[in-house]
């Protein structure tokens, strides 16, 4: 067969073009020995070509033709049953048909290729090195990946051109399922602290791709080892800083390391080279402390105006009409709340743009968002204690409901984004008994700590929410029950 041609099993495993057009213009251009092979009609490799089971089945010999049904995933299956040499058969790049069919994840396809196949199918590598595990692993077919090592074990310790196995091709490709896969098996244990040709364990691929969900599995579920130096005398810890990822995953990335007993290569404290994003980080500081201000601002024109016009209005005596009401106390203690901590909040995000230069600037920074959050979340209680206290309506109760219930959707959105899993709380807590041991950590990732703390702070307050809502509708059942009590009957002599 003409290496520049592709086989008539490849393209019945997905290799052909999707347009049409281009059939009429490719075939003519070969005589049917470069096409197919000798002994193979040019028919067979249009109708292939086109995916006709129709056709194909006219052109096969009778005693195949009759295994065709309906299913086009069968085609390959009958090709190989007729000729099963194809299976063995490379194009120009390499790549043998079980590389198409596990680059498409085609499970039924993996099959036919595997069951009629040589058993050298599955060790063949294109001209980059790939075999079709690590083809399946770069695009995150885990069921083909387990069909694959069901049918030959050894397939496990292909490497590819870099010396990488199959992990060390998912992790890099960020793929979660296939390590996944390999760190539940026992007998794919001894591959995930292997090191390809650059000395990089698929830890190492994994930190510098970003993907926190792969280095906690595979610092938690595989007990890798954290520690291993690559070529360049790094650890997966040191590739943190080189991650072109966000600000929050960076952080995933450090909890997860140091909560796992992951550290820095050895090297003098004067010459740690902080986190090159802080720059970035301080940036964003600058850039959003003039609107979270100007929100704090309003707030606190909010809570002010509340104040001074009470629900209920005042009496003769200049003093609240409902002053002895416990919702309208509540609602009291709630607006003083959004005015004081909106205060701070102003107070701490100017006091962080004008030392933005300093260690303080993010400390403060996260503390004025912390304050602010609580601002909103006062202020959202005592606009419910203030309508509460005035009028109580059935309509009004399942209006609160229905706007608590939004916010609590949102607030679980934002923890889901942030990353935020049960695993990831085990993973914080680890992080916290942890992090008093790593100086090294403190003085690279200084942002890290604080906003650990103030994420922990954010679930917190979101609660509030809920235990305030509940506790104001206690309150005005409370008050409306003592309201209409009747008053003792005097004493008769």
């Amino acid at each position: 067969m003409d290496p520049q041609q592709q086989s008539i099993i490849q393209l019945a495993a997905g290799a052909s073009p999707a347009n049409p057009a281009l059939w009429p213009m490719q075939l003519p251009q070969c005589g049917h020995e470069r096409l197919v092979g000798n002994n193979m009609r040019p028919s067979l490799y249009l109708a292939v070509f086109k995916g006709s089971m129709a056709e194909v089945e006219k052109l096969l010999p009778q005693q195949h033709a009759a295994a065709l049904d309906c299913e086009a995933t069968e085609m390959v299956d009958v090709l190989l049953g007729w000729r099963p040499a194809l299976a063995d058969q490379v194009d120009s790049s390499g790549s043998s048909p079980l590389h198409f069919a596990s680059s498409d994840g085609d499970l039924s396809i993996v099959r036919a290729i595997l069951r009629a196949g040589p058993p050298g199918t599955v060790y063949k590598k294109d001209s980059s090195g790939l075999s079709a595990l690590h083809v399946a692993a770069r695009m995150g077919h885990h069921r083909v990946i387990k069909e694959i090592l069901g049918s030959c074990p050894e397939a496990a310790d292909l490497r590819d051109g870099d010396g990488g196995t199959f992990i060390h091709a998912a992790a890099r490709e960020k793929r979660s399922s296939v390590v996944s896969l390999a760190t539940k098996d026992p007998m794919l244990r001894g591959l995930l602290d292997a090191q390809d040709s650059d000395g990089n364990t698929p830890l190492h691929l994994a930190v510098a791709a970003g993907s926190t969900g792969i280095v906690e599995d595979l610092l938690h579920e595989g007990k890798v080892r954290a520690n291993v130096l690559n070529n360049d005398g790094d650890t997966a810890f040191d590739l943190a800083a080189g991650s072109t990822t966000s600000f929050f995953n960076m952080v995933s990335l450090v909890v997860a390391l140091v909560a796992y007993g992951a550290q820095l290569r050895p090297q003098r404290q004067d010459q740690l080279k902080q986190w090159g994003g802080r720059d970035k980080v301080r940036k964003g500081i600058q850039n959003t402390s003039d609107s979270l201000a100007v929100v704090a601002g309003l707030i606190v024109a909010a809570a002010f105006a509340a104040g001074f016009n009470l629900p209920g209005g005042y009496g003769d005596n200049g003093k609240a009409n409902l002053r002895g009401d416990l919702v309208f106390k509540s609602f009291l203690v709630l607006n003083t709340g959004a005015v004081t901590t909106s205060v701070v909040a102003v107070i701490l995000l100017v006091y962080g743009k004008a030392a933005s230069h300093s260690a303080g600037s993010w400390k403060s920074f996260a503390a004025a968002l912390q304050l602010l959050w609580m601002s909103l979340v006062f202020m959202m209680l005592a606009f419910q204690a203030a309508l509460l206290s005035v009028a109580t309506t059935k309509s009004l109760t399942y209006g609160f409901q229905v706007v608590y219930t939004c916010i609590l959707v949102l607030q679980v959105w934002i923890v889901k984004w942030l990353g935020v899993t049960l695993t990831r709380l085990h993973t914080i807590w680890r992080f916290h008994s942890q992090g008093r041991k790593h100086f090294d950590v403190k003085r690279q990732y200084p942002f890290v700590k604080a906003t650990v703390l103030n994420l922990q702070l954010f679930i917190a307050t979101s609660f509030l929410i809920s235990i305030g809502f509940q506790a104001i509708f206690g309150l005005n059942r409370r008050s409306m029950d003592t309201s209409i009590a009747p008053s003792p009957s005097p004493l008769c002599f």
